[in-house]
């Protein structure tokens, strides 16, 4: 394939030296004698979906990067890779800060990732940061479960914390100043596409997203920039008061298929109208965070009243292999080095097994087992109903995507599931679901199965394993959900059905009904709340941005995510019932 991503990052190692390309899980890295003699040094890792080149491999090196981890196309990474990328970069010791764009799958994958860093390979000093730099969406109309969008401002923010850490700053002091940065509003990104049709601009979408995602306002044609840089600094202006004391920074990216002659014709129109209220510093002009070839750019202020070292930190030489900020040629470096991470064989461990000492009594084994088995099955008869489901409000795969982790559940029954430490078989089963099920769904799963994981972990050891510990695992999955999906009580999304199930667990629970009358209880709550999700309007993922378009609030079928929770609930008490009986 023309955009396989492996073989794309072969060649950029082979055209640029003094890095390492760990091949199995697409990560560029930087020298491993460089991150040796930085032991004390705050380490940066960033990532996210291919398509975006040079963001983020090209900015990896003295001054800004200490790894990128790379996805497929316009798809986060995987946790796994995320996790065995830190491995390789830093020890459970040292401090590291992931610099994350706002969407969904990156958040979701990050915080997996993170999560079982600490919990599997004992990290102690982690942080996520998360860049939200668009301003095209206006505060009030942004939903909580998607935010604002990370756009271009996060190439300025990775090069001025880059300097930072490379100047021995600590952790505290570096997420600070992001944070800062983003939270009072001295950094704003819009962005906007368009075609070139017979000399004039044609189709164009204001703040459309780097995914294709919808902008807030399209014209079928117009005759130049001036009124889309109008609109574009008037959204700025929202973060950025425009006063002319107002020293900033500006970074105009490309997103991949604007000309350099269109380019230097909105330059000549942009730089003009800024400098009517704004004292422009710094001018920065190229492909910084494209979005393949499209044809499109992006605005960036970033306002130097935030802090007096901010031309200090951007100013601050650079060795990486994009040259767009001046960075030096690699001809000098040694070859770059290609490796595989299954091959490093110090790292080929699990991590805390000595953390899995709760145990499930031998006859709960094999209940364990054929419940896991009756979900599984259950999962793989209702496919097609799951599809169907999706295709009213979605891209009518969630049955096909639920039965590859159906599948792979199954097989690893007969494999490698470990049935005897509960904490260790959800481990397992994040993993699986994560790697198989894909996408944001298989995100979440794997969030929500390895949170519940370390409810067992964090439990007496000497404790028979009863309801309640399953009521705890329950709650930590969900907060888990909440904390990194952002999803609310409404959205119409899984999370719904599984607190339902949880408050109406935890009243039969409280009430001190027998175990089987609150599995029952558990799996008719997610099933009243599934069917409920047919009268709420989506406010999450895909199926809003479909119902926004299509003004509907209310809907033939339940959300397919949602049915999906109350058919493996049904299918856990019909299990556990035949268990018993």
């Amino acid at each position: 394939m023309l955009q396989n991503v492996s073989t794309s990052l072969a060649g950029f190692v082979r055209a640029n030296n003094g890095l390492r390309y760990m091949s199995d899980r697409n990560c560029i890295l930087r020298r491993e004698e460089q991150l040796l003699s930085k032991r004390g040094k705050v380490k940066l890792i960033s990532g996210g979906g291919s398509g975006h080149e040079p963001a983020h491999n090209g900015y990896v090196g003295k001054g800004m990067l200490d790894a990128a981890v790379c996805g497929d196309v316009f798809c986060s990474p995987s946790a796994t890779s995320i996790v065995d990328c830190l491995r390789m970069v830093a020890g459970p010791d040292e401090s590291v800060l992931f610099i994350v764009n706002n969407y969904t799958g990156d958040r979701l994958n990050f915080g997996l990732a993170v999560e079982r860093a600490r919990s599997q390979y004992g990290y102690k000093h982690l942080e996520i940061l998360l860049n939200d730099d668009d301003c095209s969406i206006m505060e009030s109309m942004a939903r909580k479960s998607v935010g604002k969008r990370g756009l271009a401002g996060c190439v300025l923010l990775i090069k001025m914390l880059g300097a930072m850490a490379e100047l021995g700053y600590s952790m505290e002091e570096i997420v600070h100043f992001g944070k800062g940065l983003l939270q009072k509003g001295y950094i704003a990104t819009f962005g906007f596409t368009f075609d070139v049709i017979d000399g004039k601009l044609q189709n164009v979408e204001l703040g459309k997203g780097l995914h294709g995602e919808p902008g807030v306002y399209k014209m079928d044609h117009c005759n130049g920039f001036e009124s889309i840089i109008y609109f574009a600094l008037d959204r700025i202006a929202a973060k950025i008061a425009p006063y002319s004391d107002n020293d900033v920074v500006v970074l105009v990216n490309n997103l991949g298929g604007t000309s350099e002659l269109m380019l230097g014709v909105f330059m000549s129109n942009l730089l003009p109208m800024l400098a009517n209220d704004y004292n422009v510093k710094r001018v920065y002009v190229g492909n910084y965070f494209t979005s393949l070839s499209q044809s499109g750019l992006s605005v960036t202020l970033l306002n130097l009243k935030y802090s007096d070292k901010v031309l200090q930190y951007l100013d601050f030489k650079v060795q990486i292999a994009s040259t767009l900020f001046g960075g030096q040629p690699s001809y000098g470096l040694p070859p770059s080095e290609v490796f595989n991470f299954e091959d490093r064989k110090e790292y080929q461990t699990n991590g805390n097994d000595c953390k899995f000492k709760l145990c499930f009594e031998e006859s709960s084994q094999t209940t364990i087992r054929n419940v896991l088995k009756n979900i599984g099955c259950t999962l793989l008869e209702n496919r097609e109903l799951l599809n169907i489901y999706d295709r009213e409000c979605g891209d009518g795969d969630t049955g096909t995507t639920i039965a590859n982790g159906a599948t792979a559940l199954l097989a690893s029954l007969e494999s490698t599931l470990d049935v005897l430490h509960p904490a260790k078989m959800l481990q397992q089963m994040s993993q699986i679901m994560q790697l198989t099920i894909g996408g944001t769904s298989g995100a979440i799963y794997g969030l929500f199965l390895h949170a519940a994981s370390i409810a067992f972990e964090e439990a007496d050891n000497d404790s028979k394993i009863a309801v309640n510990h399953w009521l705890s695992a329950l709650t930590s999955g969900n907060k888990a959900i909440m904390q990194y999906a952002l999803t609310e009580l409404g959205d119409r999304t899984m999370l719904d059905v599984l607190k339902r199930g949880e408050d109406e667990l935890l009243n039969a629970i409280l009430h001190n009904l027998p175990t089987l009358r609150c599995v029952e209880i558990f799996a008719w709550a997610c099933e009243k709340e599934a069917t409920n999700t047919r009268k709420m309007v989506p406010k999450s993922g895909r199926a809003a941005y479909c119902a926004a378009q299509s003004g509907r609030a209310d809907f033939e079928h339940p959300d397919p995510g949602a049915y999906a929770v109350a058919l493996w609930a049904r299918a856990l008490c019909v299990g556990y019932k035949k268990e018993l009986y």
